[in-house]
């Protein structure tokens, strides 16, 4: 585990539940933070320094959670000492940076993944198989939302460590946009950016072929209700709790249908699925999971790029549409 910060605090626990790994060493920026992390979390080994822990033989993955800006140095590090890599979300700061780990993992054989753990929790993949047997029909919308308006203090309003509203909470609805309709034809976005560039609210709207378009709405400035709706041509599935962490979904077909909930229990935290998942793709000798390859990484990425570029009003490089 490198970094030893709110995400790495609400992991740990769901790291040891996993039953095919076991955690094995923490870094940290100083060897202070590492020694308190790895006491209360009861992990045997603790490093000051993060190249330290890439040099450590007996580590064969390391989970990058630190601050978004930071993920790609830190990736490439560990891909070039060897190690297998799962980046917490959002995967980089850019899709330039992600395509870039992503050749130099393919060239080291190592995995890479994003922790996009929504989309291994079960309740999701269970939503995910309801669509795919027709039980709304044809997808045709996607809904979706989340903001915290963050303590001050907080690095997701600190724009030099990859802060802001998009990378740290967007990702979530334009990631459930891009799984059920992927990569749009046409972004149009809105919203608030501070003088010094971090973007506070965006407002993004995605528009494809045949009549198909998502919403995605994400701040800092307020709450925003982390809930989604995915329309379809026969009816619609509402998650009416955070998405990404939801055991249970509502299935509804009116006028006629009778309305159904499915509901399937998280596991810990909700990241046990992902990190088993994880264990037993790089057993299989995979480079990827096929359930969240690169690709689809490296879409959401582009879009939140054109996002940005939107938001700042760059007149250098042209949008989609």
């Amino acid at each position: 585990m490198v970094g030893t910060g709110g995400i790495s605090r609400t992991t740990a626990g769901d790291l040891h539940q996993t039953e095919n790994l076991d955690l094995v060493a923490v870094a940290s920026r100083t060897i202070d933070n590492a020694a308190e992390f790895a006491a209360e979390f009861e992990v045997p080994r603790a490093y000051g320094d993060y190249d330290a822990l890439f040099d450590d033989d007996d580590v064969d993955v390391v989970y990058i959670g630190t601050p978004i800006a930071t993920h790609a140095d830190l990736a490439r590090r560990a891909l070039l000492a060897g190690k297998h890599v799962l980046v917490e979300k959002a995967f980089t700061t850019t899709a330039a940076e992600a395509r870039s780990l992503a050749a130099l993992a393919a060239e080291r054989g190592r995995f890479l993944m994003e922790a996009m753990w929504m989309r291994f929790n079960p309740a999701f993949r269970r939503m995910l198989d309801e669509v795919s047997a027709g039980a709304i029909g044809d997808v045709r919308t996607v809904q979706a939302g989340f903001g915290i308006p963050f303590p001050p203090s907080w690095n997701i309003w600190r724009p030099e460590l990859g802060g802001g509203a998009l990378l740290d909470m967007g990702v979530y609805p334009l990631t459930l946009a891009h799984l059920m309709l992927g990569p749009p034809e046409i972004i149009r976005a809105t919203g608030e950016l501070r003088r010094d560039g971090l973007d506070v609210t965006a407002s993004v709207f995605l528009r494809y072929g045949e009549g198909r378009f998502a919403q995605a709405l994400t701040s800092l400035a307020g709450f925003v209700n982390p809930v989604a709706t995915v329309g379809g041509t026969e009816g619609f599935i509402a998650f009416d709790q955070p998405f990404m962490s939801a055991d249970s979904f509502r299935v509804e077909t009116p006028p006629d249908g009778e309305p159904r909930t499915v509901t399937v229990p998280l596991e810990g935290a909700g990241y046990v699925p992902m990190f088993r998942a994880v264990g037993e793709a790089i057993a299989e000798g995979r480079l990827e999971h096929p359930w969240r390859p690169l690709a689809e990484t490296i879409a959401v990425l582009e879009t939140m790029d054109e996002v940005r570029r939107q938001l700042t009003g760059d007149p250098r490089r042209r949008g989609r549409g």
